[in-house]
């Protein structure tokens, strides 16, 4: 069943509340970065405190409900309070430190494949992929949209509703968001200065622009932001969890989920558009990060 959030009365401004003294970091903050396979959807609950950091290639959003939630993020301590609407980067190593009692959120994931297809205005790209965490309170109407999605994704729900309506919804939010971001944010900084941001945030800069060439190469990449190959394979690795061949892949096939749900090209056209160069490996990489679901059988179940 629905669950409505509770309104709060909010003071606004942007920037999330942050210690004022620099924490030292825990002991699970040096534990390796775990990445998780992610996907388009929504849903409410209980979040549990996390063991250790992770990534995910797509963005989050976040609105807590009934207290506030703590985050390890991109080496910084953050609070993100209850009611506010959070949206980040999840390729950030990040972990959830601690809730409040009682604490619940409504959150929702997206392909960052898609969300790039969208070219969004301003410096909001750019903002994201250099670790920011944008937060602000909730509108009524975001709180509104939270609950439905939440309630559209859950199994069994009695009114599923196709995943473009969803979709476009999350497009408008994130178009009306861009528009109402004020300035630039200052850079990502911890104890030992910027954490994330500098050659990683460059890199997956980087592939986000380039990953639907064809030819790219991890050497091309490694050259555009002037550090050598091995160099470059290394410090993704580290920063992101993932390799950064992995991560071309990861976005060419979540552009290809996009293009199967909101047009009626064929498989072989939208494999191209996503930078593949042939069916075979298009049909590889999309059955290995869906769970072996073909790109056809894709289409049909997402409606």
């Amino acid at each position: 069943s629905r669950r409505e959030p509770k309104p709060k009365a909010s003071t606004g401004g942007w920037n999330i509340p942050a210690r004022k003294a620099i924490m030292p970091t825990r002991p699970a903050d040096r534990l390796p970065v775990e990445h998780a396979t992610m996907s388009f959807r929504a849903w409410h609950s209980a979040p549990n405190v996390m063991p250790r950091a992770h990534t995910h290639t797509d963005l989050e959003f976040n609105l807590p409900i009934g207290g506030d939630l703590e985050y390890f993020f991109a080496g910084r301590f953050l609070r993100v309070p209850d009611g506010h609407f959070a949206v980040f980067w999840a390729g950030v190593p990040h972990r959830l430190i601690a809730r409040d009692a009682g604490a619940e959120y409504l959150c929702m994931t997206l392909p960052l494949g898609w969300f790039l297809s969208w070219r969004i205005g301003g410096d909001f790209v750019g903002r994201l992929l250099s670790g920011a965490l944008i937060s602000r309170p909730a509108s009524v109407i975001e709180r509104e949209l939270f609950v439905r999605w939440a309630y559209d994704f859950t199994p069994n729900s009695g009114a599923p509703v196709p995943e473009r309506i969803a979709l476009m919804e999350v497009e408008a939010c994130l178009h009306r968001l861009a528009l109402e971001i004020p300035g630039k944010p200052a850079a990502a900084t911890g104890p030992g200065g910027p954490v994330f941001g500098t050659q990683a945030e460059r890199l997956a800069a980087c592939v986000s622009e380039r990953y639907r060439e064809p030819d790219l190469s991890i050497r091309a990449i490694a050259d555009a932001v002037g550090l050598h190959e091995k160099y470059a394979l290394t410090l993704f690795r580290k920063a992101c969890g993932m390799t950064l061949w992995d991560y071309v892949t990861r976005l060419r096939v979540s552009h290809a989920q996009r293009l199967l749900l909101t047009t009626d090209w064929g498989v072989d056209r939208i494999g191209l558009e996503s930078g593949f160069v042939s069916p075979g490996r298009f049909f590889a990489a999309f059955k290995a990060q869906t769970g072996g679901i073909t790109p056809r059988r894709y289409r049909v179940q997402s409606g």
